[in-house]
């Protein structure tokens, strides 16, 4: 049988010093920033799959929220 191929590539830093247990306006800080830097699409992107493959419950409404966050703030 085949192994599956590693779909998520997480690379440490990818989101620049985010936490989940930081206040909201130090991650929205620095996840304009990181957006300024990468774009849009690419943090959300980021976002989505460290969301997809954490299995905190925590983890997961955090990156929710922020994802909304910068959907309103940035998206189109």
């Amino acid at each position: 049988m085949k192994k599956p191929k590693k779909w998520a590539k997480v690379t440490p830093g990818g989101l620049y010093g985010w936490k989940k247990t930081q206040a909201d306006s130090i991650r929205h800080t620095i996840l304009n920033k990181a957006v300024k830097k990468d774009s849009y699409a690419t943090i959300i992107r980021r976002l989505n799959q460290l969301r997809n493959i954490t299995k905190d419950r925590e983890t997961k409404a955090t990156m929710e929220k922020d994802m909304a966050y910068l959907k309103k703030k940035h998206g189109q």
